[in-house]
C-alpha cells in the first residue's frame, strides 16, 4: 500500500435551519421584486419572475456552496493532491509532482504583487496567518496554491519538496 497523508478543511458545521432561512429570505425579497413590477404591468412582472428565477437560483446556488464545500489535500506517495467536495461529490482539482515545484512559504511572505501568477485559494478560515503559497511550474507558466495545511501535512510537503531539491542539485 502506498503511502497517504489526508488533511480535511471544513467550516464549522453550519445548522439545516440557518441554511433554510437564508433561502427563504432570498425567496422572499424575490417575490417582492416581482409584487413591485406587476404594478407597472403583467408582462414587467413576467420578466421579473424570470430575472427573479435565475438571481434566486444564482444565490441560492451561492449560498449552498460557500457553507457546504469543504476540501481534501492528500499527498499520495509524493503527489499533492487538493480536492473540493460537496456533499457526496468530490472534484480533484490539482495534482502537483514534487518536482513542478518551485517554493513553499507562508502566505505572508509572498509577492502580492507579482499579477502574473494565477492563483488558486482552497482555504476555509479567513486567518491568512495559517496559510501557505505553494509555487508551481503547470504548462511551463507558475501558478500559486494556497492552502491551508496543519503542521503534520505542511511538515509532509516541505519534506516532499526537499528531498526533489536535493534530487535536483545532485543529478544537475
Amino acid at each position: 500500500m502506498s503511502p497517504m497523508l489526508r488533511q480535511t478543511v471544513k467550516k464549522k458545521n453550519i445548522s439545516f435551519l440557518r441554511i433554510l432561512a437564508m433561502i427563504v429570505i432570498t425567496v422572499i425579497i424575490i417575490n417582492v421584486a416581482i409584487d413591485f413590477f406587476t404594478r407597472y404591468g403583467a408582462s414587467y412582472g413576467s420578466i421579473a419572475a424570470l430575472i427573479s428565477l435565475i438571481f434566486c437560483t444564482t444565490v441560492c446556488g451561492y449560498i449552498l456552496y460557500r457553507n457546504l464545500a469543504y476540501y481534501n489535500y492528500k499527498i499520495i506517495e509524493d503527489e499533492l493532491m487538493v480536492e473540493r467536495v460537496i456533499g457526496r461529490s468530490n472534484h480533484i482539482f490539482f495534482h502537483i509532482k514534487p518536482k513542478d515545484v518551485i517554493k513553499i512559504k507562508p502566505y505572508n511572505q509572498i509577492d502580492q504583487d507579482n499579477k502574473d501568477i494565477k492563483e488558486y485559494k482552497f482555504t476555509i478560515n479567513g486567518n491568512k496567518n495559517s496559510w501557505y503559497a505553494i509555487e508551481f511550474l503547470k504548462e511551463n507558466k507558475e501558478h500559486r496554491l494556497i492552502l491551508e495545511p496543519n503542521e503534520a501535512f505542511l511538515n509532509a510537503l516541505k519534506r516532499n519538496f526537499d528531498k526533489t531539491q536535493n534530487d535536483r542539485v545532485i543529478s544537475s
